[in-house]
């Protein structure tokens, strides 16, 4: 067991890539990765479907060939079936460590008792926190926000802290603001002076100013959002360039690639397309562009757009399409839309 994770990657200075429904997957984690995320968390895994049979839960944890520091997060609402669909995940990839989400603010997550739901209840949070411990031999962070509809994250904190978490990471916001509204750093910070383990603040991180401000304050930092059509965040966030039009032109392109590598190109590119349109809309040409890049359907299509339209040829860095076994795309939760708009 390494029970300094957190503590050692909070100490790197990286920011970390939050998780979200419908976009931190393997080729996403890759590519922030790439780009310094200190670590990456999956997308969330439902406990109960995984021990129910459904293949789903195993294909969102996989890891990419040769990732580093994967943390897969599950969802649940019983300790049982988190118990075992932790040792389950544990025997498939070895993961570094467990996330338990207790954020997701989404209604058909919070009416079966999980995400979210679980501030309203810090005793089974507790609770399910223990038996995941129990299961695997790694450590065990929650991911939670500032309450429901109330700032309660002092309590519901100290209670998983007591069941022993290794990290809490809170948004900075409450259930019911969902992404609207600016997100409050304060309740995080007076977390992190009463805590002994680490805690990771997220919420409206996009900047080196705001990114400093929080690491001075000895608070871990996850991005979410922001990392959206901008992998690279995690190299502007620790003071390096930003790409030209042209690498990130390049960059989208080999996104794609990786997409329909791991989903199979039908599914790979139809899963990707509003976020293509995120890489370019920080250019003038972006909402131009927007009209063609959310209806592609086959990178050929991509790649000609790019062509036509930048003068760019767009190359394979990790080869052609392989034929393999695509994996099971995530069916994206309604926040996602929530998401896509809040920027």
């Amino acid at each position: 067991m390494a029970p300094n994770f957190y503590r050692d990657r909070v100490a790197t200075g990286k920011a970390a890539l939050a998780p979200m429904a419908g976009f931190t997957d393997a080729p996403f984690r890759r590519l922030c990765r790439e780009f310094g995320s200190g670590w990456s968390v999956t997308e969330m895994v439902s406990a109960k479907a995984l021990v129910r049979g459904n293949q789903q839960g195993i294909d969102i944890g996989e890891p990419y060939p040769g990732e580093p520091d994967l943390v897969v997060q599950l969802f649940a609402n019983d300790p049982d079936l988190a118990a075992q669909a932790s040792a389950m995940l544990y025997r498939h990839y070895r993961p570094a460590a467990f996330d338990l989400n207790m954020g997701c603010p989404v209604k058909k997550i919070v009416n079966k008792g999980c995400g979210s739901d679980l501030m309203n209840r810090p005793l089974l949070a507790a609770d399910i926190v223990r038996a995941m411990r129990a299961s695997v031999p790694v450590p065990i962070s929650v991911k939670m926000r500032l309450g429901t509809d109330t700032i309660s994250v002092h309590e519901v904190a100290h209670a998983v802290a007591e069941a022993g978490v290794s990290a809490v990471a809170v948004h900075g916001r409450t259930a019911v603001q969902k992404y609207e509204g600016e997100a409050d750093w304060e309740p995080i910070v007076a977390l992190a002076q009463a805590l002994r383990i680490p805690v990771i603040g997220s919420g409206d991180v996009s900047s080196l100013e705001a990114f400093r401000r929080y690491r001075d304050l000895g608070i871990g930092v996850m991005i979410g959002r922001g990392s959206l059509g901008r992998p690279w965040i995690f190299r502007t966030v620790c003071g390096g360039s930003a790409p030209s039009l042209a690498e990130v032109a390049q960059l989208a392109y080999r996104h794609a690639h990786l997409n329909c590598a791991w989903y199979g190109e039908h599914h790979g590119m139809r899963t990707i397309r509003g976020q293509l349109a995120r890489y370019f809309s920080h250019f003038d040409m972006g909402a131009k562009l927007r009209p063609n890049l959310v209806r592609l359907a086959r990178l050929e299509d991509f790649a000609l757009l790019l062509e036509n339209a930048l003068g760019l040829e767009p190359s394979f860095p990790e080869g052609r399409l392989p034929e393999r076994r695509p994996r099971i795309a995530q069916t994206m939760p309604r926040e996602r839309a929530i998401v896509a708009r809040s920027g």
